[in-house]
């Protein structure tokens, strides 16, 4: 019987094998991406990383196993090479493989994230204005002359041992980011400077870092240093077989498919993802397929209906068009 996989093996393996299946535009937009780069120094991507034997082979079928969600809806398992997608986010955080997600909007990068850790994370939600104190805390007002300090949500997580999630990671201030650098190697601590009786934080057993970003989206830049940080990157696309499985009808999953190809030919900047295919569905029991049709396209970045409005068309054989009290 051979060796048991160190954790190394299991990211090389996962690795690969998502870059040989990667071909879209968010690949290549990640690709980009690391080209932003500061000429910051690098860490060891598996500092702190524990050896274990290989995760299993489920041989289920997208869609087959089920997880709830905070919000009561239920996440449908998708395939991460040959493992569910839950599972291998809920087995890194055993090993302290912090994770990466990237891709477009509305793929289910978050709803990922809510299922693997439906008992309780920690989340902050980045952008071109967050800054080190959304992390770590600041004081607040809680009278006219009282300030009290708040522990932020990184700290808390760290405390109480549970995932720190960071949505739209590739927005925020490269020069902010290094906040979290020290307690994604080796050395699990954060000294928080702003309030020095806070003192250094180490991080419990449990803490662990997830991210998501969508590498397409204006202004997304990663260090290599953080970029690093993170054993186990992987894109998250919109499965059609299994939006074919939740419901969504044939046509409707095909015109999204050809508007995709569109997308990642430069012809088209947005296209229907899981999210808006199953917003489709709902509005269908609703109101009907045509409008919901028509809703699709409204729900589209204007510059990109028209094209948008000719491949639902053609899809179905007659005009449709946006949306709009008249």
């Amino acid at each position: 019987m051979s060796a048991p996989a160190t954790a190394a093996e299991l990211v090389e393996d996962v690795l690969s094998a998502m870059a040989d299946a990667s071909d879209s535009g968010s690949a290549d937009a990640l690709a980009k991406l690391r080209g932003k780069t500061t000429k910051e120094g690098k860490a060891s991507p598996l500092d702190g990383a524990s050896s274990t034997g290989k995760a299993k082979v489920t041989g289920l079928e997208a869609g087959a196993r089920t997880f709830p969600r905070p919000n009561g809806e239920l996440y449908h398992v998708r395939k991460l090479d040959v493992h569910d997608d839950v599972m291998v986010v809920r087995e890194a955080r055993r090993d302290n493989l912090n994770v990466l997600a990237y891709g477009p909007p509305g793929t289910g990068k978050t709803a990922l994230i809510e299922a693997a850790f439906n008992d309780g994370f920690y989340g902050l939600q980045g952008n071109g204005d967050t800054i080190t104190d959304d992390f770590v805390g600041s004081y607040v007002q809680t009278s006219g002359t009282t300030f009290e300090w708040m522990d932020g949500p990184l700290v808390k997580s760290m405390e109480e041992g549970v995932p720190f999630y960071i949505d739209e990671i590739a927005l925020i201030d490269p020069k902010v980011l290094p906040v979290v650098y020290g307690v994604m190697d080796g050395r699990g601590e954060l000294v928080i400077t702003q309030n020095p009786l806070r003192g250094t934080i180490k991080a419990a057993p449990g803490f662990y870092v997830i991210a998501a970003c969508n590498p397409n989206a204006p202004g997304a830049r990663m260090s290599e240093a953080l970029l690093s940080r993170f054993p186990l990157q992987f894109e998250v696309k919109t499965d059609y077989k299994l939006a074919l499985r939740l419901g969504v009808p044939q046509k409707v999953v095909t015109a999204a498919q050809n508007m995709d190809v569109k997308r990642n030919e430069g012809g088209l900047g947005w296209c229907p993802q899981l999210r808006e295919l199953l917003d489709y569905v709902r509005v269908e029991r609703k109101y009907g397929p045509k409008m919901a049709l028509r809703n699709m396209i409204s729900t589209a970045p204007e510059m990109d209906r028209k094209i948008v409005s000719d491949v639902l068309s053609k899809a179905f054989g007659e005009q449709v068009t946006e949306l709009r009290i008249s």
